[in-house]
C-alpha cells in the first residue's frame, strides 16, 4: 500500500526521485535540461496543493509515493506541456517515475490510480500525458491514444483519460 503526498510535505525526501528522473531522462528530452528538472522540483515544493485552477497557468504539483516510510516514486500533475501544439490541453500527468528496483511491481499502477483520485478531488475530469514507449501501460489502465507526435528526435504518443466521478 502506498500514499501519495505533496512534495511540499516531505521536501527533504525529494532527492531520490529527482535523481531517478535525472538518470532516466536528464538531458534526454529536447528543451528540458537537468537544471530544468531541479527547478521543476524546487517550484513544486512551494506549490499550493489545496486546489486546481482550470484556467490557471504554471501549476506544477509533484506527489511523492511513500510506502512504509520509503519513497518509492513520484508523479506530477501540471497544466503545461512540452509540446507547443498541445498546450491548450490540460492538465498533464508528468514526471512519473518509480524507484528502479521496484519497476514492474505494480507500484506504478497504484500511483497512477491515486493521482487520478486526487485529480477527481480537485475537480479535474480529463487527464493527458505523453510517452515515448509506455503507451501499452496506460492503455491497459483506461487511457486512449489521441495522436502521435514528435519532440525533436523523440517519437511520442499522446494519450488521455476521462475521469468518471464515481471512483
Amino acid at each position: 500500500m502506498i500514499d501519495l503526498l505533496p512534495i511540499s510535505d516531505l521536501p527533504q525526501r525529494a532527492s531520490a526521485p529527482l535523481s531517478w528522473s535525472l538518470e532516466l531522462w536528464g538531458d534526454h528530452i529536447p528543451g528540458f535540461s537537468s537544471s530544468d528538472w531541479i527547478a521543476f522540483y524546487e517550484k513544486a515544493r512551494r506549490a499550493d496543493y489545496s486546489h486546481w485552477d482550470p484556467a490557471g497557468t504554471d501549476q506544477e504539483l509533484i506527489y511523492l509515493a511513500v510506502s512504509d516510510d520509503d519513497v518509492v516514486g513520484a508523479i506530477a500533475l501540471v497544466d503545461f506541456d512540452d509540446l507547443e501544439e498541445f498546450r491548450h490541453l490540460k492538465p498533464w500527468v508528468a514526471a512519473f517515475i518509480v524507484k528502479p528496483e521496484l519497476r514492474g511491481s505494480g507500484i506504478g499502477t497504484q500511483m497512477l490510480t491515486l493521482l487520478e483520485a486526487k485529480a477527481r478531488m480537485l475537480g479535474i475530469r480529463k487527464l493527458y500525458l505523453w510517452t515515448e514507449d509506455q503507451a501499452a501501460f496506460y492503455i491497459r489502465r483506461g487511457y486512449q491514444l489521441e495522436t502521435k507526435s514528435r519532440l525533436g528526435p523523440l517519437g511520442l504518443e499522446v494519450l488521455s483519460k476521462e475521469l468518471d466521478r464515481a471512483k
